[in-house]
């Protein structure tokens, strides 16, 4: 599934906005590769759980992309002349 990260705090809590049902709570160990802070606005895919109390929550999240750089790196030397002044 797909969403985007529309809360996260420092403390690794952060909940994933999604068009099948309300929010999602994920929690940073399960984010991919592991110590890559998401930011809220990011594109990601996951996998839908439960957690120990039988709640909704997303599994192995992945980020697809960042706002604003949703069609990938953009390099200096790949600005044309006219638009580098």
């Amino acid at each position: 599934m797909q969403g985007k990260v529309w809360r996260y705090n420092q403390g690794g809590f952060g909940f994933i906005k999604c068009d099948h049902s309300k929010n999602l709570f994920f929690h940073i160990s399960e984010v991919h590769p592991p110590r890559q802070e998401p930011d809220v606005g990011d594109l990601i895919e996951f996998t839908v759980s439960t957690d120990g109390h039988g709640r909704p929550c997303a599994n192995d999240v992945r980020r697809i992309s960042q706002p604003g750089n949703e069609c990938g790196p953009v390099r200096f030397g790949d600005i044309g002349a006219d638009e580098a002044a």
